[in-house]
């Protein structure tokens, strides 16, 4: 089946049709371990030692051959400034997308490849998002022979977020062409931040017109590929695949304690820890509720903050060459010498020692 051949009688049956499709705004708690298989498999390649992206993830490297474990976005976000910092190539987002076929995204790809068609694949994406690998808000939309993705940052991404975007687009690209078995084409591609040095091959990774400093992300295509029949269609497999899918969320939600709600809504708010009220707000629940629930779980707010500040602070100091100065600011800390002093409490050393130290040790590795 070719596109180019089909494309016409697509056009037609598909302008009809209206479609849009919203993704939860919502980033999940939890992903499959499967993501950091992959980036760490990639730098291992790369002559990076699993060993070094794991340190001080709480992950092991027999975990990433368990299906059963799952990561929050905290830790694969540690993982990625890793890699950022110390993989060479400045476009090495593009690079690792490649690797982010659709059998990576397990039951959901599976679930995808049997669905009836790529409008019907990318709502079983759009429906369980949650099972994703993703750090982004999807809107699909149509207009006139045009088909608009619409895809918007969940978090502030900071250090990674040109690495999180190269990946996202180019992995998308290669899962749609994956359930195709064959190239899509598309009409063009907008990011919104600035060109990179490396802008070139952005074309040659998408073979379209490639915009910068759009106003939102976007993928645009012809209207037409949403109609076109994937080649593995099976719609009792489908529903199967589908119920796996449903029960991998429950799964996921399980999980969920009040004290993983709390650390991400003040780990990715834009707020810098928020007042206990505003916390309790956020989550829709009542202050005497929340410390009640943190209590169950033999836990607090004061102490989860304090928590979070060390472990951000140890993770910037070794994933990133951003300024103490900096590092001490985003942790709420107005006055340097505080965070000087916070630090060697934490730690027993002044934050420059513990960076050069860990430098040191990353490459010995």
């Amino acid at each position: 089946m070719s596109f180019t051949a089909n494309k016409e009688n697509m056009n037609n049956t598909s302008k009809t049709k209206s479609v849009h499709l919203v993704s939860s705004g919502t980033l999940p708690y939890f992903r499959s371990v499967n993501s950091l298989a992959v980036l760490t498999r990639y730098a291992g390649k790369q002559g990076i030692h699993v060993n070094t992206l794991l340190s001080g993830s709480g992950i092991d490297s027999r975990d990433l051959d368990n299906p059963d474990i799952f990561v929050t976005p905290e830790q694969e976000l540690a993982i990625m400034r890793k890699i950022v910092k110390l993989m060479p190539d400045s476009n090495v987002g593009l690079v690792i997308g490649e690797q982010y076929h659709v059998g990576v995204q397990g039951i959901l790809g599976a679930a995808a490849i049997c669905s009836d068609n790529v409008l019907d694949a990318l709502s079983m994406f759009i429906k369980y998002i949650a099972l994703t690998l993703t750090y982004f808000q999807y809107e699909l939309t149509v207009k006139d022979h045009l088909a608009f993705a619409r895809i918007k940052e969940l978090i502030d991404l900071k250090e990674v977020r040109i690495f999180a975007c190269e990946r996202e687009f180019v992995s998308i690209y290669r899962i749609i062409g994956d359930i195709l078995k064959e190239s899509v084409p598309l009409h063009e591609i907008r990011f919104a931040y600035p060109k990179p040095s490396y802008a070139s091959s952005y074309e040659a990774v998408f073979k379209c017109p490639v915009r910068f400093n759009a106003r939102e992300h976007m993928i645009i295509f012809d209207r037409g590929l949403l109609s076109l029949p994937l080649p593995m269609s099976n719609p009792i497999a489908r529903k199967t695949y589908e119920k796996e899918c449903q029960q991998l969320c429950l799964r996921f939600k399980a999980k969920e304690t009040m004290t993983d709600q709390v650390r991400q809504e003040i780990l990715f708010r834009k707020e810098i820890f928020p007042s206990f009220t505003k916390l309790s707000r956020h989550l829709n629940i009542s202050p005497r509720t929340l410390r009640r629930r943190l209590t169950e779980e033999k836990t607090s707010y004061k102490s989860l903050v304090a928590d979070i500040r060390k472990r951000k602070a140890l993770d910037l100091l070794q994933t990133t060459s951003v300024s103490i100065a900096r590092i001490a600011a985003e942790l709420g800390y107005s006055d340097l010498s505080n965070f000087y002093r916070a630090f060697k409490r934490w730690t027993g050393k002044n934050p420059n020692v513990y960076r050069k130290m860990k430098l040191r040790q990353s490459g010995n590795q």
